[in-house]
């Protein structure tokens, strides 16, 4: 039997796709999104696979076991979503989107009980998981992989060290069962020509034969001839057909077309005149916002492609050569995507799972790497690392090769600060800086993360949860364990409702109870809910203190009578039917308790 791999928030399948390269006989037997478009194009790839689109709250491993047919699991890739904690974001541990982390450790138990145990996981975010206080997550994860068995390591990579067309810098994070050398792939390009190491792969050499010819009425492009021996990165995306699908884009306003017009190979909106350009780029800084109208270099790897790379607008979409943004397709070139690989449903939905994917090209050598067993770069981030008083080194370096065809600036780091055009004799660097580097001094700055972003980051929890506490206030629960099923109802979390519904029963017995809860998510989240709870007057809503160095939360008063729990997740017993089967959050008491009656459905232990 030839390897199996699951795929979990998996999108279009960027990583599977990856692994299919570097494993012919790779057998992808489930993947899970939210995204029906992104689902449809991973079914489409992998046929052999159950593809589930829905909430992952819903699905346990019992449950995919079964319905896919999961003998073994060799590779479990995951990327969960990165908005709870990109640097384009705010900082904000408690916030839901942070439970896709959970509901991944949940499954990963699940399998592991099944006598499954994925033999290789490998997790993909944004570097911010690596910054500020979003390393509590990092450190959570290490320790919840050391406790159930694995060797970890991880690292944020620049993809373009490795012949990736893009300056794209991800959070990889490596488990493994059988010990393996605690390294990535060696580079193999940088910078500059460096001794055996290549120049970036370029703009031009990734997309420079889908610039001529039209795309039929399907979107699909015949291949450009190529002179000269392909490179490796030519011949691993052009693979045989000689047509590329998906290869159209969004049409430009005729303001915007006149816009790029007039900005030159890896220029930016500093090169539109002033007549032309918004009226809120007059409130920006010199230094921020470099990207925005930016237009490709041909002789330079692209910066990061995001989600939104239709959109000429909100950042260096524009194609090097025409004026106009970048087709799915040459986004899905310098993702390094096959040309094979055809993503499906409409245009806008196409560009989202091209952007969020992750670069198969990449992913194909990172598993080579891991099934070769030998030594690489070194990981910077270690057990021994997160344990040490030092600060992390310097994840992300700066590209300092920049190349910029603009009368006003300059090659190089920093080549995007030049003085804008049409805005009259430059300010002195020294008066620009004494200025907040703002460009004009009766224009009010604008601080988007500051003003905008974080007035909004508590949106998440304006949840009806009084609802839901009262509800399950007037229900009469036995002593003993309880598991509440993990449902998503009037747009609370589902996570949520089942902590509010165990602190409404905690709040109906006497005593004072201990609860062991291992995982950080579970008390932030339940301190979060508390405090909401207190704040709107939720009647006998037990005293709770959260320990976070013992990873127990305290309920009642400490001289009361004392019982002890532990909260963990389990999925139900899929033996009969029943309307809640699934994933449950559960709290056992212990120390002799006796089982009580467990709203939904008994389970064993997951």
């Amino acid at each position: 039997m030839g390897q199996v791999a699951i795929d979990l928030y998996s999108g279009c399948g960027g990583m599977s796709a990856g692994a299919a390269a570097a494993v012919p006989d790779l057998q992808v037997k489930w993947a899970l999104d939210i995204d029906v478009n992104a689902t449809k194009t991973f079914a489409n790839a992998h046929p052999e696979a159950v593809v589930d689109c829905c909430d992952v709250s819903l699905v346990s491993a019992a449950d995919v076991i079964e319905r896919a047919g999961i003998e073994k699991i060799d590779w479990f890739f995951a990327g969960p979503t990165c908005q709870a904690v990109s640097t384009m974001g705010v900082f904000h541990l408690e916030d839901p989107r942070n439970a896709l982390f959970v509901h991944f450790i949940r499954l990963l138990d699940g399998f592991t009980v099944a006598d499954r145990k994925p033999r290789n996981v490998v997790m993909e975010n944004v570097p911010g998981v690596v910054y500020g206080r979003n390393l509590v997550i990092v450190r959570e994860l290490f320790k919840l992989f050391k406790e159930r068995g694995y060797h970890v390591f991880a690292d944020v990579v620049n993809m373009a060290d490795y012949g990736l067309p893009q300056l794209r810098n991800r959070f990889i994070l490596i488990a493994t069962v059988d010990e393996v050398p605690p390294t990535f792939p060696r580079h193999t390009h940088a910078p500059v020509k460096n001794g055996e190491l290549k120049e970036y792969v370029s703009v031009s050499e990734a997309i420079a034969d889908l610039a001529v010819g039209q795309a039929d009425s399907k979107a699909v492009i015949k291949l450009a001839a190529r002179g000269g021996q392909p490179t490796r990165f030519q011949s691993y995306v052009r693979d045989g057909s000689g047509f590329a699908p998906n290869h159209h884009c969004n049409n430009l306003s005729e303001i915007n077309r006149k816009r790029v017009a007039t900005v030159p190979q890896g220029g930016c909106w500093k090169d539109i005149p002033p007549e032309l350009l918004p009226d809120r780029f007059r409130r920006v800084r010199l230094t921020d916002y470099a990207t925005l109208y930016g237009r490709l270099h041909q002789a330079s790897p692209a910066y990061t492609i995001s989600a939104g790379f239709n959109n000429v607008t909100s950042g260096c979409f524009t194609h090097p050569i025409h004026d106009r943004a970048l087709t799915v397709r040459e986004g899905a070139r310098l993702q390094g995507f096959r040309d094979s690989f055809e993503f499906l449903g409409p245009k806008e939905a196409q560009y989202r799972q091209v952007g969020n994917a992750v670069p198969p090209f990449f992913m194909m050598q990172l598993v080579q790497h891991l099934l070769s067993g030998e030594k690489g770069v070194p990981a910077r981030i270690t057990a021994a690392a997160l344990a040490s008083a030092k600060k992390l080194p310097s994840m992300v370096k700066r590209f300092t090769a920049k190349r910029n065809d603009s009368e006003r600036s300059r090659d190089g780091y920093g080549g995007g600060t030049y003085w804008p055009a049409g805005w009259g004799e430059p300010i002195a660097a020294d008066a620009v800086a004494a200025n907040g580097y703002r460009l004009k001094e009766d224009m009010p700055l604008r601080y988007r993360r500051r003003d905008e972003w974080r007035a909004n980051r508590d949106r998440f929890v304006d949840q009806d949860i009084v609802k839901v506490y009262e509800t399950q206030r007037q229900q009469l629960v036995s002593a003993g364990s309880i598991a509440f099923p993990l449902v998503k109802q009037d747009d609370v979390d589902a996570i949520d409702r089942a902590i509010v519904q165990i602190l409404a029963v905690v709040g109906t017995r006497a005593g004072s109870l201990e609860v062991d809860a291992p995982v950080r998510y579970l008390r932030a989240r339940t301190k979060l809910l508390y405090e909401q709870l207190r704040e709107k007057q939720a009647l006998d809503l037990p005293s709770m203190e959260i320990v976070d160095e013992d990873e127990v939360i305290r309920f009642g008063k400490p001289n009361a009578l004392q019982q002890f729990a532990r909260l963990a997740f389990e999925d139900s017993d899929l033996a009969d039917a029943d309307a809640v089967r699934g994933p449950h959050l559960v709290l056992h008491w212990r120390h002799g308790e006796a089982d009580g009656i467990r709203i939904g459905k008994d389970h064993h232990a997951g």
